[in-house]
């Protein structure tokens, strides 16, 4: 499995082809539009809360049209009329509502216990989780520039209220795999439901970004939902319905693959060596873990009391650990570089997010590392849409 970069150009060669169209909420800067649009597909309207994501997005793709603000204040009339199309319609309708409450990568370093864990070839794993899911439920979530919003588990709900009025083919969605363990099974079953309720059949699974084309161990849970009329005259039931996912390949990519030809910018290197060198993270943890490592670190295996979990040392022969929000900020624990002190690069960052090399992030510094740790990486996204172009849209359209 080999990586090839890649730019803007590319991206909107591909959308050119307009094989479906597609209408996407809680875009953030554009990375599930850019899956979107490297499978063909023309995305018409976008949703985003976060101004410094709506930014982005409008740098990277000013064709396409911004419904700004909280989705609970906005209705499908709403998308449809700034698409210019009717119910029924839309091929695509996508979302990753906001899900913080429910994961296990951003979780601090208290309460770190083990999962069993199955992989998509049906190996078991016992993988090492911090935190608990409830803690931060009905919880405010803060963005880096300073807007929040209230209660966000409840937003996969309103996402699906706005399906409901747009009735697209198919629903895709996607959110972290913590929606899928222990006690947030529950508000996982609702969301099935739900589907269910508005005239879809649903299938879930977890997918890890690794095994799509990305050098990033990043699982999610993917929602596809079908409308009913489509399962009918495609002849697809509950039982089949799984086919539609892309198949995984067996191969990964290793870091060191993804960073060939990747050109560096001396100060910003300086400038991230210079902020991590002066943390706790370094001077506890992270000059104690060995360089240049044969698989990923984790900083609870080298700091004196376990502390420091989310603290990474990639491994440049292995996919990159997940990228967090948080974790991508110049000072923070997550993933730092293989042999140097210091966080990693955001030309790193979208190399292994699989992101355009001239994807243009906007703000500060932590906050374009934060658009590229809050994004969906495209190449996933691209597998998972030619997918369903292949098996329903292309069929259904036909």
């Amino acid at each position: 499995m080999t990586y090839k970069p890649y730019t803007l150009k590319d991206v909107y060669d591909a959308s050119a082809q307009e094989k479906f169209k597609v209408i996407s909420t809680f875009a953030g800067g554009g990375g599930s539009s850019t899956g979107y649009r490297l499978a063909g597909g023309k995305v018409l309207v976008i949703n985003e809360f976060v101004e410094e994501a709506q930014k982005t997005y409008a740098e990277n793709y000013p064709e396409t049209v911004i419904l700004p603000g909280d989705i609970k204040e906005l209705t499908g009339e709403n998308f449809l009329d700034a698409a210019g199309v009717y119910e029924g319609e839309i091929d695509i309708l996508d979302g990753s509502p906001p899900c913080s409450a429910f994961s296990v990568a951003g979780k601090l370093s208290h309460n770190v216990h083990e999962e069993e864990r199955i992989d998509l070839f049906g190996n078991v794993t016992v993988e090492k989780v911090a935190g608990k899911h409830s803690d931060g439920w009905g919880q405010t979530k803060n963005y880096s520039d300073g807007k929040m919003v209230e209660n966000i588990e409840d937003l996969f709900f309103e996402f699906l209220r706005v399906a409901n009025d747009i009735k697209p083919k198919v629903i895709v969605a996607e959110n972290v795999k913590g929606l899928t363990i222990g006690e947030a099974k529950e508000y996982f079953n609702k969301i099935l439901n739900e589907f269910g309720n508005i005239g879809y059949e649903v299938c879930a699974q977890v997918l890890d970004s690794r095994y799509f084309g990305v050098s990033q161990t990043r699982t999610r849970v993917i929602f596809i939902g079908v409308r009913h009329d489509v399962m009918a005259k495609l002849g697809l039931n509950f039982m089949t319905i799984s086919q539609i996912f892309p198949k995984p390949d067996a191969d990964v990519i290793p870091v060191k693959d993804v960073m060939i030809d990747l050109v560096y910018d001396p100060e910003e290197v300086k400038y991230l060596t210079d902020k991590f060198t002066n943390t706790a993270y370094w001077k506890y943890t992270g000059s104690k873990m060995p360089i240049d490592p044969d698989k990923v670190l984790t900083g609870a295996d080298y700091h004196p009391k376990g502390h420091h979990f989310n603290l990474k040392r990639v491994s440049q022969y292995q996919p990159s650990p997940t990228i967090t929000a948080m974790g991508s900020a110049d000072t923070t624990a997550g993933a730092f570089h293989w042999t140097e002190p210091r966080k990693l690069t955001l030309g790193e960052l979208k190399r292994i997010m699989s992101l355009p090399d001239d994807f243009k992030l906007t703000g500060k510094w932590n906050q374009k590392a934060e658009r590229c740790g809050r994004m969906v990486p495209p190449r996933m996204m691209e597998r998972i849409a030619s997918a369903i172009y292949t098996n329903v849209l292309e069929k259904y359209n036909g």
